[in-house]
């Protein structure tokens, strides 16, 4: 029972560096989303005060968005911060809400960590193809699907240590 000790702790340690990780890129997520607020303030001001808008904003305001929006995923699980709708599994036994919960989380999982890999084959033909890059201001596409691909990661990781939690709560009932 020893190595069960240690793979305990490991996976502990394991989980806390994840769950930091995460808090950085909601941090991260954040200044995106200030990034795309200033950017679209000041491209109005710059349209309608001086008939000059901001060559790619709308290019850039879309990039912005894909960290805004994926970067703070992981971070949301942590924080059980998701919408979810449980007024029906609430009419449930607890046992068998424990056992919706390990579904869900082993769905969540399966579906985010396809998106992760699928996400990544796309930046690596991204980064062979020619001709990828935004058409206002030539921007490469690679780096923002890796941010997706990276930011699903992170929430499969958070998933699946929640499907670990999830199992070890149905075994205890």
């Amino acid at each position: 029972m020893v190595w069960r000790a240690k793979i305990t702790k490991i996976a502990s340690r394991v989980e806390s560096g994840v769950i930091s990780t995460n808090k950085i890129m909601a941090y991260l997520a954040g200044v995106a989303l200030i990034g795309m607020m200033l950017l679209t303030v000041a491209d109005v001001i710059g349209r309608y005060l001086f008939s000059k808008p901001i060559r790619g904003t709308y290019e850039l305001v879309g990039f912005l968005l894909v960290g805004a929006g994926s970067l703070g995923l992981g971070y949301c699980q942590v924080k059980k911060a998701h919408i979810r709708v449980d007024f029906l599994l609430q009419r449930f036994p607890e046992k068998v809400r424990a056992i919706v919960t390990v579904l869900a989380n082993f769905l969540g999982f399966a579906a985010f960590s396809l998106l992760c890999w699928r996400c990544v084959l796309y930046a690596q033909y991204y980064i062979s193809a020619t001709g990828n890059a935004t058409d206002t201001l030539g921007i490469p596409l690679f780096p923002f699907v890796v941010v997706l691909a990276v930011g699903t990661g992170m929430l499969a990781l958070i998933l699946l240590f929640d499907l670990g939690h999830s199992i070890a709560k149905v075994k205890s009932k």
